[in-house]
């Protein structure tokens, strides 16, 4: 019963708290005096408020505590022990002025009486309950460190547990059971001694919070829940890195390239293998646009091996998967960059000698490999004997209906060899047309 009262009392202070700020306005209240709450302040037990409304001013409260044990009367506090604590006359929340001092701790039946300037009055029978036990508070908890490491797992917790009585005095409270609580599971319970101090060693293997907690635990007096401020403890995990080589930073579309990497942590003794863990790798040109390599794991040297063809130049990102060891940290690597080269070629080029003497260049280039280059530079060079050549000048190829074309008139007299060229870039192989001879001008 006193188990149900006090879950009872819980909930009605909540309400409490929604309604101390004031009830429904007074143009909603009732023409007769209403009690609309009565009950124990929640965080201040010993204070009696009093919620109330009426059609006219409230100049009279009187309250009546009764034993649920006994059914009979243990205290009345009366107009002059309240004041108004927040809203008006007419619908408004009434506190005491100080805290009641009742003879034993329990939950109380609360009977009210108001009465109005209009002579109104109600006697409202089991207005609510008021809860009169002593409080469970901590003081900070201490701990002998604030992050552990895969060799220091234990964790040393002190701290004290008080009573707050509804007089408002604090006080140790000894002989009472605590609990204490890693990520919100209990791990040790002990006892406290006369000042209410203690101490208890938990154990740790990942990042949690840890709590004191106070439950109500059969002493007396009857103490209420009770909870510390958590401390959360951290990880000092171990640094991790890795080494990588690629077979070749040039590829052309569709060859594949070679991953080899080593991955390694950090000991007193240097950088170590670190055997048997597992990760993942990702290839592309940067961190929104990447493709999934696969999976390793790492061999007792702590090396893999992953062959990879590309569709597009980027770089290799590696990471490794620590999620079932919480000590060790959740390293990551990049390649250098692989740069794939598609094919260009050109499928035509043609340099004849006009009637005004210039030389006119034509042709076309493509790419077979399904991309194009957002400009296709070509450049137009000359050579008198075949072997040393000069660029005469740059045009850039556009569609055409049948390939990217372009298009050059020169103005060279002499008799020589032209071509045409296009330069390799980080997406593409570099192509030369076919040399064709045009003779001095007649």
């Amino acid at each position: 019963m006193v188990l149900w009262r006090i879950r009872r009392w819980l909930t009605v202070a909540a309400a409490a708290a929604a309604l101390g700020m004031g009830g429904v306005t007074a143009a909603h209240a009732a023409d007769q005096p209403e009690v609309t709450y009565a009950g124990s302040v929640s965080g201040d037990l010993g204070i009696l408020q009093i919620n109330a409304r009426s059609g006219a001013d409230i100049t009279g409260i009187t309250a009546h505590l009764v034993s649920y044990a006994s059914q009979t009367e243990v205290a009345e506090i009366g107009t002059k022990d309240f004041r108004l604590f927040s809203g008006t006359r007419q619908d408004g929340n009434w506190r005491t002025k100080k805290p009641l001092k009742l003879p034993e701790f329990g939950s109380y039946r609360i009977d009210v009486e108001v009465t109005d300037a209009e002579g109104g009055h109600v006697l409202s029978r089991s207005a609510g309950d008021f809860a009169y036990f002593v409080v469970a508070q901590f003081g900070a908890l201490t701990v002998d460190r604030t992050a552990i490491d895969r060799e220091h797992r234990d964790v040393q917790v002190e701290g004290t547990l008080y009573g707050r009585w509804p007089t408002r005095q604090v006080k140790p409270l000894g002989a009472r059971q605590v609990e204490v609580d890693v990520d919100y599971w209990t791990q040790a319970t002990v006892t406290t001694d006369a000042q209410g101090h203690f101490t208890a060693s938990v154990r740790l293997d990942a990042a949690a919070p840890v709590q004191a907690v106070f439950r109500m635990d059969g002493g007396t007096p009857a103490v209420l829940y009770g909870e510390s401020e958590p401390v959360q403890i951290g990880v000092d995990q171990i640094p991790t890195r890795f080494t990588s080589t690629v077979s070749s930073a040039d590829i052309d579309f569709g060859q594949p390239v070679t991953l080899s990497v080593k991955v390694e942590q950090q000991t007193a003794d240097g950088w170590v293998p670190l055997a048997g863990q597992s990760g993942g790798v990702l290839f592309g040109p940067d961190d929104a646009q990447t493709d999934l390599v696969g999976r390793f794991t790492t061999a007792d040297d702590g090396t893999f091996t992953m062959d990879y063809t590309p569709w597009q130049g980027g770089y290799f990102q590696l990471a490794l998967d620590t999620s079932d060891d919480p000590f060790l940290q959740a390293g990551t690597g990049t390649s250098d960059v692989v740069h794939v080269h598609r094919a260009s070629e050109f499928t035509a080029f043609t340099a004849a000698r006009s009637d005004t003497g210039q030389v006119h260049t034509e042709g076309l280039i493509d790419f077979p490999d399904g991309w194009t280059p957002a400009s296709i530079n070509v450049h137009v060079q000359y050579s008198p004997d075949g072997v040393n050549w000069t660029t005469l000048t740059t045009v850039e190829a556009s569609w055409g209906g049948n390939g990217n074309d372009f298009a050059a008139d020169l103005d060279h007299s002499g008799a020589g060899y032209y071509r045409a060229v296009f330069d390799a870039d980080d997406n593409f192989r570099s192509a030369t047309s076919q040399t064709v001879f045009v003779p001095a001008s007649a």
